[in-house]
């Protein structure tokens, strides 16, 4: 079997380059496909990420030919990804391939939902280039089977994340961790104004960090405006080598989306066996369920996260039976392994 898989680049922050990443790490996985990947797109301006892909779609269309792909396995978002990795997949098609698109976008049904007609036809047919779609949840897997007529086979498969083999977690740790990007989609300004509220409340020793990309260039100036800066740490992008470091001294994670995939820092600090308190939207609920391994609220009900915040913090034996609960979770039904079997299944099956 040889495998062709399409992505982002290394410029490209975010869950889906973690992904490609957990596949490409993974060598029983690269071993039985033969795997290759080819990045599609890049960070940049508009004229940068154009050049770029045409080039990788003249490099992804030679690759097949020259080494006898059998899958091209594209990783997807929305808006431009989807007709840039539609075509690929189209090409794909008429080279002989068998075509697998995983969709990570968060944004894809807002964004679908706004297209004028013409547009939704075209998103459509491009999605139908596609043998099979992974969806990450089963609401995800509902809105693509409608986009696509429910002509096109649909799986479920879940992100995955590497498994400790015991629960991590520091139950004397004092800091409160948001990882995501510092944008409104991901409910930032929500939880500021939730520790606005509780700062009063909340013991001396206890902190927030913010991990993630300041696109707009303004987290630093709201925490200023909103004088939280003796209890509110913005500290960029958390790399690798720095994840162990942080997720030990890391109490909860907060993330009050109001759309989402299946987010892997939930499933990142789950693994590690730290609690979480997220938002009842996409496939989270699949995740996380409220009040047995972790809390879940309405997007946009800051009055509930303050509750839960305040609760989680002055209840350590809450904190440490959610985090067992959290950790068994992901072992059992988020684990890198049982992924990588299932996606190994789902190659079989196109083959076969």
């Amino acid at each position: 079997m040889n495998v062709l898989m399409i992505g982002v680049d290394e410029t490209s922050l975010g869950g889906m380059l973690t992904v490609a990443k957990n596949y490409m790490s993974n060598k029983e996985f690269c071993e039985k496909t033969n795997l290759m990947y080819i990045p599609s797109t890049t960070h940049g301006g508009k004229l940068k990420k154009l050049f770029f892909s045409l080039n990788a779609y003249i490099k992804i269309s030679r690759t097949i030919k020259k080494n006898d792909i059998d899958i091209v396995h594209v990783h997807m978002s929305h808006g431009g990804s989807s007709i840039r990795e539609g075509l690929i997949m189209r090409k794909a098609r008429k080279l002989g391939c068998k075509t697998v698109a995983h969709l990570h976008s968060a944004s894809f049904q807002d964004w679908y939902q706004n297209l004028p007609t013409i547009g939704k036809h075209v998103v459509s047919n491009m999605m139908q280039y596609a043998d099979v779609i992974i969806a990450l949840g089963k609401e995800w897997k509902n809105v693509y089977a409608d986009v696509t007529k429910h002509k096109t086979r649909i799986e479920v498969i879940y992100n995955a994340v590497p498994c400790y083999s015991s629960n991590q977690y520091n139950s004397d740790s004092k800091e409160i961790l948001f990882l995501a990007h510092m944008i409104k989609r991901k409910g930032i300004d929500d939880l500021l104004q939730a520790i606005s509220q509780i700062r009063d409340k909340i013991p001396s020793d206890v902190s927030f960090s913010l991990y993630g990309a300041d696109r707009d260039n303004n987290i630093k100036e709201k925490i200023e405006r909103m004088k939280l800066t003796d209890i509110v740490y913005y500290k960029g992008w958390l790399t690798n080598d720095q994840r162990e470091s942080c997720f030990n001294k890391t109490m909860l994670n907060i993330l009050p989306s109001y759309n989402e995939g299946l987010p892997m820092t939930i499933l990142e600090t789950m693994a590690y066996g730290i609690p979480n308190i997220a938002t009842n939207i996409a496939a989270i609920p699949e995740a996380i369920s409220d009040g047995e391994n972790g809390f879940l609220f309405e997007p946009g009900d800051i009055k509930r996260l303050e509750v839960l915040l305040l609760d989680l913090i002055s209840n350590q034996e809450k904190r440490i039976n959610i985090s067992n609960a959290a950790y068994e979770t992901v072992k059992n039904k988020f684990g890198i392994d049982i992924h990588m079997q299932k996606v190994l299944e789902l190659y079989n099956s196109l083959l076969n």
